[in-house]
């Protein structure tokens, strides 16, 4: 019954993990290695830009393309630092 089991996943066989080994060491995934270099930094920045349209014209209530309005950043600014 175990056998069967392990046919299901053959993932988790050595010869599997054996050539996973391989590959890494050989270099042959650099594919994946540069999608991750780009992709991660890329998901990063669009979740930034998402998650502040939705705090600013969600939470906020204001117009959501005053996001790119660097006029919001300043007076942001002006706040903070109003009285130093």
């Amino acid at each position: 019954m175990e056998q069967g089991k392990s046919k299901r996943f053959p993932r988790q066989t050595e010869e599997v993990k054996s050539k996973a080994r391989e590959r890494e060491r050989s270099g042959k995934n650099w594919r994946l290695r540069v999608a991750k270099m780009v992709l991660v930094p890329l998901l990063l920045f669009f979740s930034l830009v998402i998650g502040l349209m939705i705090g600013y014209g969600g939470v906020g209530k204001k117009p959501m393309s005053d996001v790119f309005d660097p006029g919001t950043y300043k007076h942001m600014w002006d706040l903070m630092f109003e009285d130093t």
